[in-house]
C-alpha cells in the first residue's frame, strides 16, 4: 500500500475549488457577454443598404411601401422611413416611433446615432445633405441582462459542483466515522471497506489494517490467558498433589516429590519470566528513550557467552548431544548479557524440544563484516513451510508443538525476536520439515572506542 499523503487530499479539494471559481468565472464572462450593448455599426451595413433600396422608390408611395414590406418579411425586421423634416413616408405595421428632434436631427447630420436597441436609426444621405433618415426595429429579442435566471443558471452550476464534492468527500468520511464508532463501542471486526483509490480510500485501507492489528492483539492476549491458564493448571495440580504425598509418605518418598514440585515450580517460573520479559521490552519498544533503560547495556564477549550457556546446557540435559563452535579471539558487543543469554537459551531450549532424544544441537559464534551471527542449528522436526512466517508471532504454537511434552505458551521465538530487537539486531529461521531448523541471531558489533556502561 503506498503512504498516506495529506497533501493529495488537499489538492483534491484546492482542484475542485479551482474548478468552481473557473465556472463562475465562465459565468461571469457570459453574463456580461450576453448583457453588452450592441455596436450601432454591427447592424448599419445592412440596414443601410436595404434602406437605399427603399430611398430609391422615394418617389413611388406604392413601390416605397412594398419595398418596405419586402424589407421586413426577408430580415424579420420592422421599418420606418422619414423624411429629413420627420414626415412619415413608409412604415411596416408597429414601426411607428415618434419622430427625432430637432436636436437629434442635427446629431444625426453630425454622424451621431441614436440607437437605443433594439431600435436603429439609419441615416439618408443625399448630395446636398440629410435627406431623411429610417428607423429599424430589430426583429431579435432584446438582449439579456444579469437578471434573477442567470444568476439562477450559475447558482445551479454551483449547487451541482458541491454536489459532488460532497459525494466525493462526505460519503467515505461517513462511513470512516461510522466504522472509528463501532469500533471504539467494541465491536473489533468491523471495517471501513472502501476501495484503496486516492486520499481518503488510503486512509480507509490504513484505517482497516490498524484495525486488524488491534483485533489480532486481543485475539493473542485472549489466548495467552488461555495459554496460561491450561499451562498453570497442570503444573499446579501436580503441586498440590505433590505436597500431599509428601505430608502423608515417608522420608524418601516426600523428598521425591518435593523434587517433582521443584520440577513444576521452575517451569511455573519460566513461564511467567517470559511472559513479563516480553511484555517489558514490548513497553519499552513504545518509547524509544526507554529502550535503552530496558536494556543493562555493557561491552561483552558474545564468544564467551555462547560457550558458557552451550556448556551450562549441555550439563543441564546431558542426553543432548551439544556442539560448541566459537572462535579462539573474542567478540566484542554492546548488549545486556542477561538478556542476551535468555535468548540463547530459548534457541536451545527449541531445539531440544523439537529433536530426537540424543540428536545432535550445534549452537556457534561467527562475524560477517560489522555484526556477529550467532547460530543454534538442530536435526529435528522442523517446521512447516506455512507456519513459518508466523513463528514469532506472540502465542503462536504450530498443531505439532501442541503437547503436554513440549509446554510453554508460544513466546520463546517471540521473546527471541524482541531481544535482538532491542539490540539492533534480527533473527531469521530456516527450517525444512524432517531435516532441522536453523536459527540466526544477526547483532551489530560493538565499536572499537566504546567502553563498558557504568
Amino acid at each position: 500500500m503506498s503512504p498516506l499523503r495529506p497533501w493529495r487530499l488537499a489538492a483534491q479539494i484546492w482542484g475542485l475549488a479551482l474548478l468552481t471559481q473557473v465556472v463562475v468565472l465562465l459565468s461571469l464572462t457570459a453574463m456580461l457577454w450576453m448583457s453588452r450593448q450592441p455596436p450601432p455599426h454591427s447592424f448599419g451595413r445592412l440596414h443601410d443598404y436595404i434602406v437605399r433600396e427603399m430611398a430609391m422608390h422615394a418617389g413611388e408611395p406604392g413601390g416605397l411601401q412594398a419595398a418596405v414590406d419586402r424589407a421586413s418579411e426577408q430580415t424579420a425586421d420592422r421599418y420606418a422611413l422619414f423624411s429629413a423634416d420627420g414626415v412619415l413616408l413608409a412604415a411596416t405595421r408597429g414601426a411607428e416611433p415618434p419622430t427625432l428632434t430637432a436636436e437629434q436631427l442635427a446629431a444625426l447630420d453630425r454622424g451621431e446615432r441614436p440607437d437605443k436597441p433594439p431600435v436603429v436609426v439609419v441615416p439618408l444621405r443625399a448630395e446636398d445633405g440629410l435627406a431623411g433618415y429610417g428607423v429599424v426595429h430589430l426583429g431579435m429579442p432584446p438582449p439579456l441582462r444579469p437578471g434573477l435566471s442567470t444568476l439562477a443558471v450559475v447558482l445551479a452550476v454551483l449547487a451541482g459542483l458541491s454536489l459532488l464534492l460532497a459525494r466525493r468527500l462526505l460519503g467515505p468520511l461517513r462511513r470512516l466515522v461510522a466504522t472509528a464508532q463501532a469500533f471504539g463501542a467494541g465491536d473489533v471486526h468491523v471495517r471501513v471497506g472502501l476501495p484503496p483509490r486516492g486520499p481518503l480510500g488510503l486512509l480507509g485501507s490504513v484505517f482497516d489494517e490498524m484495525a486488524g492489528r488491534v483485533a489480532e492483539l486481543l485475539r493473542s492476549q485472549r489466548e495467552l490467558l488461555a495459554n496460561v491458564s491450561h499451562e498453570l493448571r497442570t503444573p499446579l495440580a501436580r503441586l498440590r498433589v505433590a505436597l500431599e504425598l509428601a505430608a502423608e509418605s515417608d522420608g524418601e518418598a516426600a523428598r521425591t516429590e518435593l523434587t517433582v514440585a521443584e520440577d513444576d515450580l521452575a517451569q511455573l517460573e519460566r513461564m511467567v519470566e517470559d511472559v513479563l520479559r516480553a511484555a517489558s521490552l514490548d513497553l519499552a519498544s513504545l518509547r524509544a528513550s526507554d529502550t535503552h533503560t530496558a536494556l543493562r547495556r555493557q561491552r561483552l564477549d558474545v564468544a564467551a557467552l555462547v560457550l558458557l550457556t552451550g556448556r551450562r546446557f549441555a550439563a543441564a540435559w546431558s542426553r543432548c548431544r551439544v556442539s560448541i563452535d566459537v572462535p579462539d579471539r573474542p567478540i566484542d558487543v554492546e548488549g545486556d548479557p542477561e538478556l542476551l543469554r535468555r535468548a540463547l537459551d530459548n534457541l536451545l531450549d527449541n531445539a531440544r524440544k523439537y529433536s530426537e532424544p540424543g540428536a545432535p544441537i550445534t549452537i556457534r559464534a561467527a562475524t560477517d563484516d560489522d555484526h556477529v551471527l550467532l547460530e543454534v542449528i538442530d536435526l529435528g522436526i522442523g517446521i512447516d513451510p506455512a507456519d513459518q512466517p508466523q513463528v514469532f508471532t506472540p502465542f503462536f504454537r504450530t498443531d505439532r508443538s501442541r503437547t503436554r511434552a513440549t509446554g510453554g505458551v508460544g513466546l520463546g521465538l517471540t521473546l527471541v525476536q524482541r531481544i535482538a530487537t532491542a539490540h539492533g539486531g534480527t533473527v531469521a529461521l530456516e527450517s525444512e520439515p524432517g531435516r532441522g531448523t536453523r536459527v540466526t541471531l544477526r547483532l551489530p558489533r560493538a565499536s572499537r572506542g566504546a567502553v563498558e556502561a557504568a
